[in-house]
């Protein structure tokens, strides 16, 4: 499971520039609470990583810029993009979205050992390959392939990063499949650290938010994206030793962001011709498609808008469905009231541009 983490580390720093291989150290802690960012502050800001499954359901997007929105609103300091579904287009994808948004230089960790052929309900991974679709427009990138080819294995990445940031801040949010995040906890002591992946999680890392699991077991689902890799999803499940925050299902299905309104939103903020608005024009997006993805970045971002379920312990059996028990590391979040689901919709609006307001 952890062949070639070296070798694409340094296959990395000998094809890419420094500005590209560089992952920013931050050294002032953060003396807040998991989820009070919503004050600006100075230096202290917490370090993010997304972990997600672009090139299918669309709230990564939205998740993507809601993070983009509040790295440059000083909230967080958005550290790297992990894509745990494989493909090149994926990477492409993500490549895409952070030098649109303004983040060409925001590090790309890919996933080795991917899921086999996991469903995709909205296809828009099409359009980073716009030599083979070529109704499809062409973005700016800043990697070539050869140079996402050789980015580092996830892993590798998030241990260069947790290991140079402060004790206990660092927010990571998995919104794709369990895979790059077990292989961090089953990895080894390297260059960057002599913990062995467990300590340096528990170490270095806050809280994980995760998109999946549902509050009521009394209609128990398997969960989707712990479903693709189960044997991963057991080992991230056993292993994480910090907290975790769980957006459930239920809670996105409630936030219906149509796609009329995402391409007036994207009209409105002048981004036309940005891979949001494209992907919303180009695609059918009326599948069911809900902001599942999204909530779960919210949830950390404004707690105000969420209700506490915990703390508990979830573990998941072959089922793939959590199971609670009594212990003190887990939490699941909800909404109440439409009122509640009617302010997250307009906040995922309001922050869908990214940063980005073109004049």
């Amino acid at each position: 499971m952890k062949t070639k983490q070296l070798a694409s580390a340094l296959a990395l720093t000998a094809l890419l520039p420094l500005s590209l291989m560089t992952v920013s150290c931050n050294n002032n802690e953060s003396d807040k609470t998991d989820a009070d960012t919503t004050q600006n502050t100075t230096n202290s800001q917490p370090a993010a990583i997304l972990d997600c499954d672009l090139g299918s359901s669309t709230d990564d997007l939205f998740a993507l810029t809601m993070l983009y929105d509040a790295h440059k609103k000083g909230l967080i300091d958005f550290k790297a993009v992990m894509i745990d579904r494989g493909g090149l287009e994926n990477l492409r994808l993500a490549d895409i979205m952070n030098t649109y948004y303004g983040f060409a230089e925001m590090p790309i960790g890919k996933v080795h050992d991917a899921p086999k052929s996991p469903q995709v309900f909205i296809p828009y991974w099409k359009m980073a390959k716009p030599e083979e679709y070529n109704e499809m427009p062409t973005f700016k990138r800043t990697y070539t392939d050869d140079q996402l080819q050789q980015l580092p294995d996830a892993e590798t990445l998030y241990r260069q990063i947790l290991a140079k940031e402060p004790d206990s801040s660092v927010v990571v949010f998995s919104i794709g499949f369990p895979t790059n995040i077990a292989h961090l906890l089953d990895s080894k002591a390297d260059q960057f650290s002599d913990l062995d992946g467990v300590a340096l999680v528990k170490k270095k890392v806050k809280a994980l938010y995760i998109m999946g699991g549902e509050l009521s077991l009394d209609t128990p689902e398997p969960d989707y994206n712990l479903k693709q890799d189960p044997q991963n999803a057991q080992t991230m499940m056993d292993k994480w030793p910090v907290k975790i925050y769980f957006s459930p299902g239920s809670t996105g299905q409630k936030i219906d962001y149509v796609p009329e309104r995402v391409i007036a939103d994207q009209k409105n903020f002048k981004l036309e011709d940005s891979p949001v608005c494209k992907t919303y024009e180009l695609f059918d997006c009326n599948t069911g498609q809900r902001m599942w993805d999204a909530c779960a970045v919210q949830q950390y971002l404004h707690p105000e808008f969420y209700e506490l379920h915990g703390p508990v312990k979830y573990t998941v059996d072959s089922d793939m469905v959590l199971h609670e028990q009594p212990g003190t590391l887990h939490f699941m979040t909800y909404t109440k009231t439409a009122a509640q689901d009617t302010i997250i919709l307009n906040h995922i609006r309001k922050t869908a541009h990214g940063g980005i307001q073109k004049q």
